[in-house]
């Protein structure tokens, strides 16, 4: 079982808690310095954050659980290396990662923007200051989204490499869909994606430190110069508390709201949610309240964010010339794959120029040294066909001359055998000539076998078509089978249905070829009987049927898919006979007739047994005069 597959689940929820973590303690570490936070705003922001963080992470344990749950009878299959593997699930697998790094950024995105509602906002920040946390955390998720995708895709990655190359190669028709322009497009899209989004991301981050900073040194300014207002204009001398109307009036024609109370307060500082801030300032009868706008920038801030669009925009313009670049050469890649055939690949990989990036040029040559490997196996394919082509034609060879050497002396012995039989001799002397003689016409009946499928091998197998009573041809081969199946316990019997029309065909040619049938259904028998049945054709019909029929012993499925070529499997070729050559010259005549011959499984009592059923046509248009050399494939 392949472990990667087995707890990819695991595994990807754990890289994303793990990579959010992280993420968090960045947020914390830096978030003081960056925006210039005080103590008290600090540990309200922590506790908030350690809520945020446990509900970002059931988040994410939910939403990894929820898209790879349709997926997870695919990877326990993967596990086990099976080949049952959907396409469209591979798909699915691949697009994966990507699905959870956009619900990620999506899900903290939903869940900062919940922090700036009253309820959920810590009382320590205003809405300026969790505005601008929400804003660091998300650059910091953000850029944390680019190595989490990278991640996930190496575990999906591994995965994905356990899949059948059948259902790899269909997901990626799947992937690639029915325009290359589309495909085109979505690289120029993914490489200015890849390189505008860092760019943006330090933007944004160094607009927020420079706002950041602007804003704490504007308000510890303006909160200074409150307080010295405060006491220099407002303290009483000796009592005297003239001119007090001026100076508020004055100083709300400045943006600074003065409120004067006799009841002495401490001091302090407070942000309200409007935008403003309130300091209180002891005096020496009372205190006093200012209420001034909190922020109010120089016109530098604008020109850093300025700065920070026009740096993303030539971001995005850079992004999109490497994209079309890149583009152009996986255009480049994909057309010279698409036009080399198998002439090109066996005379070699021409490129016409080199591509601009490296993985694709490096692309390119191993496409070239995949095709030396391909010249190399054509050229051993080309041998061996060569081989094998010497070895039939040595085989051929051997089979007609040994079979002609053997003919002449057989023919001797049979022809003394016959006339010594017409000389006067006793019982056993008689006995023993007729075995002398019935094992000779076997074997010259299979010398004439092992010679004709030579002949039907090589293509010059001739016949000599004349119009035929089929009923002649059936009886004859029955006849012919009955004598070579002297002294078997298997009887050979031929029927003639009324109405059997003549035949265009060679006779002796089918007969050799109903014969070599009848008598491999004999030998698939110990004892028994073989019916011949020829059949009268329908009006409608073009064909004629005879079926040679054996009953008594089941034929096993191995043997039945194998039983015309057995001469290939030794075990067989015994038990058929002719070297299992019969059946396989059978065949060939019967096709050069236009004919087919097939064989079934009858189910039923006595065991069982099989029909061997021949068609022929009832005229000759389709009878050709020599074996077709397509025949050669029958070896």
């Amino acid at each position: 079982m392949n472990v990667g597959a087995a707890r990819l689940v695991l595994r990807l929820i754990a890289t994303q808690v793990v990579v959010l973590l992280v993420t968090c303690l960045v947020v914390v570490a830096f978030a003081p310095r960056l925006l210039l936070l005080d103590s008290t705003i600090l540990r309200g922001t922590i506790s908030g954050g350690l809520w945020a963080a446990a509900l970002m992470s059931v988040f994410m344990v939910a939403v990894t659980w929820l898209l790879t749950r349709p997926l997870q009878p695919m990877l326990r299959l993967l596990a086990l290396d099976s080949a049952s593997i959907e396409p469209v699930e591979l798909l699915t697998l691949y697009t994966l990662p990507a699905r959870l790094a956009v619900l990620d950024v999506a899900g903290a995105l939903v869940l900062s923007s919940l922090t700036l509602i009253d309820v959920f906002r810590p009382e320590t920040n205003d809405l300026h200051t969790q505005t601008a946390l929400v804003l660091l955390t998300m650059t910091m998720i953000s850029a944390a989204s680019l190595p989490l995708y990278v991640m996930m895709r190496g575990l999906v990655g591994r995965v994905l490499e356990l899949a059948p190359p059948d259902a790899t190669r269909e997901a990626v028709q799947l992937l690639e869909g029915p325009g290359r322009r589309g495909r085109v497009q979505r690289v120029r899209m993914r490489l200015l994606a890849a390189v505008a989004g860092p760019v943006a991301f330090v933007a944004l981050g160094s607009s927020l430190l420079v706002y950041a900073h602007a804003r704490a040194q504007d308000m510890e300014v303006r909160e200074e110069y409150a307080r010295e207002l405060v006491s220099g204009a407002f303290e009483m001398v000796s009592g005297d508390g003239s001119g007090r109307a001026e100076a508020i009036a004055q100083a709300n024609g400045h943006g600074y709201q003065i409120t004067l109370a006799p009841r002495p307060a401490p001091g302090g500082i407070v942000h309200d949610d409007d935008g403003f801030t309130v300091v209180t300032v002891p005096l020496d009868a009372g205190h006093a309240r200012v209420r001034f706008e909190t922020t109010h920038l120089s016109p530098v801030t604008g020109v850093y964010i300025l700065l920070a669009l026009v740096a993303t925009a030539l971001a995005g313009i850079l992004g999109a010339r490497i994209g079309a670049a890149f583009a152009d050469d996986v255009a480049l890649a994909t057309r010279e794959i698409r036009s080399t055939g198998i002439a090109d690949i066996v005379r070699g990989t021409k490129i016409p120029k080199e591509a601009r990036f490296a993985s694709i040029a490096t692309l390119m040559h191993a496409i070239d040294e995949l095709g030396a490997v391909f010249r190399e196996f054509a050229s051993a394919q080309e041998r061996a066909i060569e081989a094998r082509a010497a070895t039939e034609r040595m085989r051929g060879l051997f089979l007609a001359s040994m079979s002609h050497d053997l003919k002449s002396p057989l023919n001797s012995i049979l022809g003394f055998a016959e006339l010594v039989l017409r000389s006067p001799l006793s019982d056993p002397q008689r006995e023993s000539l007729a075995i002398i003689e019935q094992r000779g016409r076997e074997l010259l009946t299979l010398i004439q076998v092992i010679l004709d499928s030579a002949r039907a091998e090589a293509g010059e197998l001739d016949v000599s078509p004349e119009w035929t009573m089929v009923g002649d041809v059936v009886m004859s081969a029955v006849l012919e089978a009955r004598d070579l199946a002297v002294g078997s316990e298997v009887q050979v019997v031929g029927e003639i249905q009324p109405g059997v029309p003549k035949m265009y065909i060679d006779s002796g040619r089918v007969v050799q070829a109903l014969t070599q049938v009848i008598v491999s259904a004999v030998r698939l028998l110990d004892k028994g009987v073989v019916n011949v049945r020829a059949t009268a054709p329908s009006p409608q019909a073009k064909r004629l049927r005879v079926d040679v029929e054996t009953q008594g012993r089941a034929i096993p499925q191995v043997e039945l898919d194998k039983i015309f070529e057995a001469f290939k499997y030794a075990d067989r070729a015994r038990r058929h006979g002719s070297l299992g050559l019969g059946l396989s010259l059978a065949r060939s005549i019967l096709e050069i007739h236009g004919g087919t011959i097939g064989l079934e499984v009858m189910e039923g009592g006595g065991g069982g047994g099989a029909v061997f059923r021949i068609w022929l046509p009832t005229s000759g248009e389709r009878l050709s005069l020599r074996s077709a050399p397509s025949l050669a494939r029958l070896r």
